[in-house]
């Protein structure tokens, strides 16, 4: 979802009466949290994925190749990022 810019004061338009403005709050809450559980349970299913696969394979190094991978899938300009990589990997010899 794209995040749009508001031009206008929204707390012009929440509720200005105490009680609907109880219950939309308590109804956000009540969105927010049942989203933070399920957060949490899949970091809970991530940890035991982690744990299951520790001893078959280098999750770590795993890991670090994903973030790799999913930066140069990000990259607009892989000639150039391509050649950027050379002169900084020819710097390490």
């Amino acid at each position: 979802m794209k995040k749009q810019i508001k031009n206008y004061n929204i707390a012009v338009l929440q509720p200005d009466e105490l009680n609907a403005l109880k219950a939309t709050v308590k109804d956000f809450m009540t969105k927010i949290e049942a989203v933070d559980n399920e957060v949490e349970l899949l970091k809970q299913d991530r940890k035991e994925i982690i744990e299951e696969f520790s001893e078959r394979l280098d999750v770590r190094t795993l890991n670090t190749a994903l973030k790799v991978v999913k930066l140069q899938s990000s990259v607009q300009h892989k000639d150039t990022y391509d050649m950027f990589l050379e002169v900084l990997q020819s710097e390490d010899k």
